[in-house]
């Protein structure tokens, strides 16, 4: 048989909230099963905490220098996996929650069906804007149960399927307990963030499951689960909704808690287990072409990670991140990571922060002003990677 294959972006879905990542406050039940019957990666690192920017990545491959996407107004310049896969005779349907990432950006590309936003099916709208141009984006598609009747007619093809789900990032939770989704007082720490990631499980993965597997077609359905970014969540204790909102702002900086995303890749050719290695969101697409074993003229900037689930030689990849669209937060952000080391970047005040990843996993100690000639060296030449990125935007 053929080989299916769905990729599940989970909008500002940290890892560390799966109880498959060891998490014990919840249980992601659906998550959990294909995470056992695949590869779970522990370090994986987004290319943006700004949703357009890294979703062009994961669907691309490659770097946002090379997608297009770089803020909220661009489009994307680049293939996607969905237009790859369609020269191949697959059938494509694409279900997304937020409209920054709908058919005007050109995410849409290679999509049969493409399912998006609408200002009567979403439950939020908010303003991006720069000196130019300003944008409406309308928040929350609900698409969950379209998709499944979509899959009611289409599972005996060859599909691909792209699911965007936003009903886990903040504000949702306000459209939850309004539709009395959400028990008002359960996991309500973060605006119900625990409740919204069990909500997920249990509403897309759970029945899921048990579609592909009535339909005799778990066996050969590739499925990837990853997020787009992760989330600053900030204490549990005497934290009001309001005060999270605005002293914790939402993935707005190039720290771990907004970088690091679940990976789980679930095939019946690869091994059950998890992984160290530190990988990447552009390394998704070329780990995808490589299980199906066919051939693009395309290249990427991310790697096949085929290799290091096999325990063949692997390299120790560098993960470029940025948000540079500076009215968003605190200005234009870059990172360059490593495994050990990680320099971050704000274009506009001008700041930089080092830190040893080994050392210092929470990114507490800056040590910008180093005297170790290693470390030195290491920094002169990420910044060397973040000054081709940012001169590639500006221009």
């Amino acid at each position: 048989m053929s080989e299916n294959v769905m990729i599940f972006t989970l909008d500002a879905v940290r890892p560390d909230r799966f109880s498959c990542y060891g998490y014990n406050k919840i249980k992601t039940v659906g998550i959990d099963e294909i995470a056992n019957d695949g590869v779970l990666f522990k370090n994986c690192i987004a290319t943006s905490c700004l949703t357009p920017v890294a979703h062009a990545s994961i669907l691309s491959g490659k770097n946002p220098d090379k997608t297009g996407v770089r803020d909220p107004f661009n489009v994307v310049k680049t293939k996607l996996v969905s237009e790859i896969l369609k020269n191949y005779n697959y059938t494509t349907a694409g279900f997304i929650g937020i409209d920054l990432i709908d058919s005007k950006h050109k995410f849409n590309k290679g999509f049969d069906h493409f399912d998006e936003t609408s200002k009567e099916d979403s439950f939020h709208s908010m303003w991006f804007q720069d000196k130019e141009q300003k944008l409406q984006v309308t928040l929350g598609s609900w698409w969950v149960d379209r998709f499944f009747k979509w899959l009611d007619n289409h599972y005996s093809e060859k599909i691909f399927v792209w699911g965007h789900y936003f009903h886990a990032h903040f504000l949702a939770e306000k459209d939850l307990l309004f539709s009395k989704k959400l028990d008002p007082n359960k996991n309500t720490d973060h605006a119900y963030y625990d409740a919204k990631i069990e909500y997920l499980d249990r509403q897309l993965f759970i029945p899921l499951i048990k579609k592909l597997k009535e339909y005799n077609i778990w066996d050969n359905t590739t499925i990837i689960i990853t997020s787009d970014h992760g989330e600053t969540l900030g204490p549990t204790n005497n934290l009001t909704w309001k005060t999270y909102f605005f002293d914790y702002p939402q993935h707005k900086t190039m720290y771990e808690s907004d970088l690091k995303i679940p990976l789980i890749i679930k095939n019946q050719n690869l091994p059950k287990k998890s992984i160290d290695h530190t990988v990447r969101s552009i390394d998704i697409v070329p780990t995808i072409i490589d299980l199906l074993n066919i051939t693009t003229n395309g290249k990427f900037d991310g790697k096949s990670l085929l290799p290091l689930i096999q325990d063949k030689k692997f390299p120790e990849l560098i993960a470029y991140s940025e948000d540079l669209f500076e009215n968003r937060g605190k200005g234009s952000v870059q990172s360059v990571r490593i495994p050990r080391y990680k320099l971050i970047r704000n274009v506009t005040k001008n700041l930089e922060e080092f830190y040893n990843l080994k050392l210092d996993p929470n990114e507490k100690q800056n040590i910008i002003f180093t005297t170790d000639p290693n470390e030195k060296q290491i920094i002169l030449e990420f910044r060397n990677i973040m000054e081709k990125m940012y001169n590639s935007y500006k221009k």
